[in-house]
């Protein structure tokens, strides 16, 4: 198989001194490889399926100006006021 990508023009004077830089490509794709078959194995597919639906919902709510920070410090003081009424 024949993959082609654009490298980052930020990256490319880095990466062009590299030696063997396709051998090292090939490495990396190997690994991730290994990695990803590993992970559907430790995973049943229904927790794959929610955890892909929770992504498309976070992406969803990024894109509708959702503000993940500021609802984790609503949770977090409704926490701290809950705690200490305990």
């Amino acid at each position: 198989m024949t993959m082609t990508f654009d490298i980052p023009s930020d990256v490319q004077a880095d990466v062009a001194g590299i030696p063997d830089l396709g051998i090292r490509v090939a490495m990396f794709l190997r690994h991730e490889a290994k990695l990803e078959s590993l992970r559907r194995q430790r995973h049943s597919p229904e927790a794959r399926t929610i955890a892909e639906q929770a992504l498309r919902q976070a992406a969803q709510d990024q894109t509708a100006g959702f503000d993940w920070d500021a609802s984790f410090e609503t949770l977090k003081q409704q926490h701290q006021d809950l705690t200490a009424k305990l």
